[in-house]
């Protein structure tokens, strides 16, 4: 069974109608049904159009997504480079406040040591002096004994026994006891700052090594330091180089992020003029199908001229005649004598529509009761049950119109003659195919 053809004016045209169609009534039919035909090319165009702005709007949005999470990704790059160069230079100036303090301590240090070393010199020198002054007194002291005692004119017991009286005597010795005494107490005062001035000259030597020692351990503190300010000056370099990078990068990523934008916004401009279009377009298909449908109503109150009618039915009945093989004359002139070109027609037996179906007939060619008052769905049931009773009789054109109108029964119970009853049908419908073939 050959499926609907349902009469659906969807589509979409961008053209507007420039006013009332006035034509002869086949032409206007045949130009609505012309310009359905190109709506509905344009309509889906048109949806083609939205359907692949779509897409491309679609494939932005995921553009920008994804843009912007790697602006995202560049930004934190950034804040991460920045607390690496800011923690960085934090280090580098805590490491140059220490290499400042080593430094000031080392030149501290160092002229401590110089200041050390020149006391010690010094102290070193008094001591050579001491120790001269020491010998020389020494010298002195023992040359004036030996001269007093083994050389002199007078010995000590010669001063002695020199004395006048026992008083004389005491006051000589007493006096020679502090001679010996203040010579042995110069002696003792010299040793004692010989020994001072060595215990100086340890104690300066002990400080001078202990300087030299920290002056050592400062200085390689300082290289250190010095080193580490190395390393950290090279991060510092890497942190910046991987900032500008992530700069470049984030600032790349944003002016891609803004065309991307701007693609999107104007891929939504495009789709926004596209829905008005079809806007437009549903508009204008409303007009071709109020055209159509008014067209339709003219030959459906069956007012319509035989040329009018022939004219106006021509396009609509050819394509679903010719796929049933019917000449579309003799539909025309079936159409006709049935009802006159009245969709709307409804016959005392109950029969309806263009062909004059009856429902339980209808049902058995697949097409409900209800849609045969549809030029078109009323067609499609009407040609297939024409091209049946055609088969039916071996192609004879008598019967078949007999056996249409009266019923295959009829037509068999005569014997597959015509039904009396139906030869002035059979004759009408005859000429008129005659009368529209010529057309």
């Amino acid at each position: 069974m050959r499926g609907k053809i349902a009469l659906a004016l969807t589509g979409a045209s961008l053209l507007v109608l420039a006013g009332p169609v006035v034509m002869t009534y086949g032409a206007s039919l045949q130009q609505l049904q012309q310009e359905e035909a190109q709506a509905q090319a344009q309509l889906a165009a048109e949806q083609s159009q939205y359907q692949q702005t779509q897409a491309a709007i679609d494939q932005a949005q995921q553009q920008i997504s994804s843009l912007n999470q790697k602006l995202a990704q560049d930004q934190a790059m950034v804040g991460s480079a920045n607390q690496q160069i800011a923690s960085t230079q934090a280090r580098m100036q805590q490491t140059q406040a220490l290499l400042s303090s080593t430094e000031a301590q080392l030149n501290a240090t160092q002229n401590e040591l110089i200041a050390t070393e020149a006391n010690y010199q010094k102290t070193e020198a008094l001591i050579q002096q001491t120790q001269a002054s020491l010998i020389q007194e020494s010298k002195l002291l023992n040359g004036q004994l030996q001269l007093i005692e083994e050389r002199g004119s007078i010995g000590y017991l010669d001063v002695l026994l020199g004395a006048h009286s026992f008083t004389d005597f005491v006051s000589r010795l007493s006096l020679l006891g502090q001679i010996a005494g203040q010579a042995a107490s110069e002696v003792n005062v010299i040793k004692q700052e010989e020994a001072q001035e060595a215990k100086e000259k340890a104690s300066l030597k002990a400080e001078a090594t202990l300087l030299s020692e920290t002056r050592a351990s400062l200085a390689a503190h300082q290289a250190l330091l010095q080193q580490e300010q190395n390393m950290l000056a090279q991060e510092e370099s890497q942190a910046i180089s991987l900032h500008n990078q992530a700069m470049s990068a984030a600032q790349n990523a944003a002016n891609t992020l803004a065309q991307q934008k701007q693609v999107e916004a104007t891929l939504k401009n495009q789709q926004a003029q596209i829905q008005q279009n079809m806007a437009q377009l549903g508009s204008k298909i409303n007009q071709i199908a109020s055209q159509i449908q008014s067209l339709l109503g003219q030959f459906s109150q069956g007012t319509l001229s035989r040329r009018a009618l022939y004219n106006a039915m021509l396009p609509l009945v050819t394509p679903i005649a010719e796929q049933d093989n019917l000449p579309p004359a003799l539909v025309i002139a079936v159409i006709t004598e049935e009802s006159g070109g009245n969709a709307h027609a409804v016959s005392s037996a109950g029969a309806i529509g263009l062909m004059q179906l009856e429902p339980g007939t209808a049902e058995v060619l697949g097409i409900s009761p209800s849609e045969l008052y549809n030029p078109q769905q009323n067609l499609i049931a009407g040609c297939l049950y024409l091209r049946d009773m055609l088969n039916m009789f071996g192609g004879n054109l008598s019967l078949a119109l007999s056996a249409y109108n009266a019923g295959p029964g009829a037509v068999q119970a005569y014997g597959d003659r015509v039904v009396p009853a139906t030869q002035g049908y059979v004759d009408n419908v005859e000429a008129l195919y005659a009368m529209y073939s010529q057309w």
